[in-house]
């Protein structure tokens, strides 16, 4: 089976801003630790390139499932 590149589904990659914010939320979450700040930064950029409803440690809501869903 042949994929067509133009029909593949492609996140854009995350801005810094909303790394910055995801490694600060990490670094709550996870007792306010020093030294991990690379840590946290390179968890938030994954977190964020691979599930991008993510954000804040939350999934987006979803709309309701319809009857018959």
């Amino acid at each position: 089976m042949k994929i067509n590149a133009s029909h593949a589904i492609v996140s854009p990659e995350p801005t810094e801003a909303q790394i910055q914010h995801q490694a600060y939320m990490l670094w709550q979450a996870g007792g306010c630790q020093e030294g991990r700040e690379l840590d946290d930064w390179l968890h938030a950029r994954e977190l964020l390139r691979h599930h991008p409803g993510h954000a804040n440690g939350k999934p987006r809501a979803r709309a309701p499932k319809r009857p018959g869903q």
